[in-house]
């Protein structure tokens, strides 16, 4: 488990300049499909971070109740054992949105004109005619602020079961 979340203890600046060379080297730069690669890489251990707790709680007894009583291994992961983790996945969503929603550098070096986010959009449409555009950064901000808002109230019941999941409870 340590191995795998390394990946995400690297700074962003540690790790832009070796896989900036490695995504020209390969003509990746500048293409959302690559980029969406890199984002994954960096968004899935700490996904298998937050839902191996939720995984572990779940108890072996569901999974052989399941397999005996004529279920298929299809069967027993879907109708069984992902209503238990629900909240892990939605709180590992959430959290890699957030991630990725706000990720300014990797998009600015590895991306491009053609797979510009907001955060970047933002930077490079500040100014115009020696001013700063006010109307723009207003307007964008809050379209920008929209999606995270949305699916946090959405799943808000959620969110909070998988943030403290694993918390200790008790006396005081």
């Amino acid at each position: 488990m340590f191995l795998l979340l390394s990946i995400r203890m690297l700074p962003g600046p540690a790790v832009i300049l070796p896989v900036f060379l490695m995504y020209v080297a390969f003509g990746w730069k500048d293409s959302h499909l690559w980029l969406m690669l890199f984002y994954a890489m960096f968004s899935i251990p700490f996904s298998v971070w937050i839902l191996k707790g939720f995984l572990d709680g779940v108890s072996t007894r569901f999974d052989e109740t399941g397999i005996v009583n004529g279920g298929s291994w299809f069967h027993v992961i879907f109708k069984v054992v992902m209503p238990q983790v629900r909240p892990g996945l939605i709180a590992a969503f959430i959290f890699n949105l957030i991630f990725v929603w706000n990720e300014y550098l990797f998009n600015f070096i590895i991306g491009g004109v053609n797979t510009q986010n907001i955060p970047y959009a933002l930077s490079v449409g500040t100014y115009s005619d020696g001013g700063v555009n006010w109307t723009f950064i207003s307007t964008m901000t809050s379209v920008y602020i929209i999606v995270p808002v949305v699916f946090i109230y959405i799943f808000q019941k959620y969110l909070l079961v998988g943030m403290t999941f694993g918390t200790v409870r008790g006396e005081v």
